[in-house]
């Protein structure tokens, strides 16, 4: 993904987001995000796994 342009990786995160808040994610998935939220390097990437995490546990639509 590094080696994509910045528009390319941008269209590839909204992919992501758009899949992300269509279904909720097994606990494989959720733990494998979880240790890979533990192992980030950067603070950024570290905030996109965590609203990953939450939208796989919770799915992607608001229930308040």
């Amino acid at each position: 993904m590094k080696k994509l342009s910045p528009d390319e990786q941008a269209e590839v995160i909204r992919f992501a987001y758009r899949l992300d808040a269509e279904r909720h994610l097994t606990g494989r998935e959720l733990s494998a995000l979880a240790e890979r939220m533990t192992n980030g390097s950067y603070p950024a990437e570290a905030a996109l796994v965590r609203e990953a995490i939450v939208r796989g546990f919770y799915g992607g639509e608001p229930h308040a």
